[in-house]
């Protein structure tokens, strides 16, 4: 009996992008599939093809350029969990991957199916946001590289072409003066989906300043948002008590979420001044990150 949907399964990534040409817009990428069969299933994604991007081996890796981090699309959360190039350089994007779901989720959810995806509860979304990632993608005949605020164009929504998959995601390296946190709030302790989560970055430092701030948040708007009144407020401060109170207050001016089974707008919007103080406080107290994470 044949199937109703057809799963192309290309070894190569010449073949991966030949396929996506011939195909096209009749064809969903499944780069892990902890998503899109759970959407195939309830009736939200339809297709008649299925590109299957598991067996190429050529998008699964982890590695340092120059002063770079560089990690291919289906590379997996465990294996970001394990590197310690990871722990050693973008910690806040392994301490996202450590509350991903459980360890089969882990096992098998990459990070570019993350991205693909675009959820703005997506968990190592904020990190990547705070990190300045960037997004190279790739078709049969060229490559592109998109700063990731300007990948995601509104709710599950991707600057990705019909004919392009998402090759690597890369951005610079932690470094030991950089201050970083990453924080998430569930409706329980494993396995949930955000309800608000952040990650901050804080970067160039100079005496008890830092020149270069970012602060991503996720599930409060229909893509992650950077909130620039915090940044702005803190760059290049001296970074007290009260400043990271005041700034953070300033981030709940910056979102917009919405009210679902997971919690209300009015919540979400008390949480994030507090979780975006909490992120900020363990940052740069070394509670996070330059302490104990590396």
């Amino acid at each position: 009996m044949r199937s109703e949907i057809d799963v192309l399964s290309p070894h190569t990534l010449e073949d991966a992008l030949g396929l996506l040409r011939q195909h096209q817009n009749k064809i969903r990428i499944v780069a892990g599939g902890s998503d899109i069969i759970i959407q195939l299933r309830d009736g939200v994604v339809k297709t008649e093809k299925l590109l299957n991007l598991i067996p190429v081996k050529d998008l699964k890796f982890i590695e340092k350029r120059n002063d770079k981090i560089h990690i291919g699309s289906l590379s997996t959360y465990t294996e970001i969990i394990h590197s310690q190039l990871i722990k050693k350089g973008a910690w806040i994007l392994r301490e996202a991957a450590r509350q991903i779901g459980a360890v089969q989720l882990q096992n098998t959810a990459t990070i570019g199916g993350n991205l693909g995806n675009a959820s703005p509860a997506a968990d190592s979304l904020p990190p990547l946001y705070a990190l300045g990632a960037i997004i190279v993608t790739r078709n049969i005949s060229a490559r592109r590289e998109i700063p990731i605020e300007k990948f995601f164009s509104g709710y599950r929504k991707t600057a990705l072409k019909p004919d392009e998959l998402i090759e690597e995601i890369y951005f610079d390296r932690l470094k030991k003066n950089d201050a970083a946190a990453y924080l998430k709030l569930g409706l329980r302790k494993a396995n949930a989906i955000s309800i608000v989560d952040v990650a901050v970055a804080l970067r160039g430092k100079v005496k008890d300043s830092y020149g270069d701030i970012r602060v991503a948040l996720g599930a409060v708007a229909p893509t992650i948002v950077r909130s620039h009144s915090c940044e702005q407020a803190l760059k290049g401060k001296h970074l007290s008590e009260k400043l990271l109170r005041e700034a953070a207050k300033l981030a709940s001016k910056d979102v917009s979420p919405i009210t679902d089974i997971r919690g209300t707008a009015e919540y979400r919007r008390k949480v994030v001044s507090s979780l975006v103080y909490q992120a900020l406080h363990r940052a740069v107290s070394g509670q996070i990150g330059s302490g104990s994470e590396r």
